[in-house]
């Protein structure tokens, strides 16, 4: 049941969850994190959330799918910040979660890079008769072949 009043249009709870491909239950979830709080309710209670509600609603969502945790969020628009000090705030976020990224790929690839090397050991390495020696991708000094 959409009511236009002017240029906007309110939605209720269960319109913008589904524009939003979320459930009820995460708006109200939101709204008791004190992400969201609708405009108004309707004589049977129902929640209704106005254009700037349903523009909150979608940059919640869009901060969520990049990554963003509630209490990220929640930090982001405390003291109801303006708009310079929610768009500086979520640059200093975003290059905080690029620094963590970033050293996690540093991580993994040193992880790749000693298993690939490990690998290669391994190949390298002439079997003893059984093909059972694996000492090299271990880092072990082998005595298998020895004694064989």
């Amino acid at each position: 049941m959409k009511k236009s009043s002017g240029n906007w249009t309110t939605l209720r709870i269960g319109e913008l969850a589904s524009i939003l491909g979320i459930t009820t239950k995460t708006l109200r979830h939101y709204e008791k994190k004190g992400l969201i709080v609708p405009s108004g309710r309707l004589a049977n209670d129902y929640r209704v959330y106005d254009c700037d509600d349903q523009r909150r609603a979608r940059d919640i969502m869009g901060l969520r799918a990049i990554g963003l945790s509630i209490p990220e969020i929640q930090n982001l628009f405390q003291n109801n910040a303006d708009d310079q000090s929610i768009r500086s705030r979520l640059l200093g976020i975003l290059d905080e979660k690029l620094r963590e990224k970033e050293e996690t790929l540093s991580i993994l690839q040193g992880q790749r890079d000693d298993l690939q090397a490990r690998s290669l050991e391994l190949f390298n390495t002439p079997t003893d008769k059984n093909g059972t020696c694996i000492c090299k991708a271990l880092l072990q000094k082998c005595d298998c072949l020895a004694a064989g």
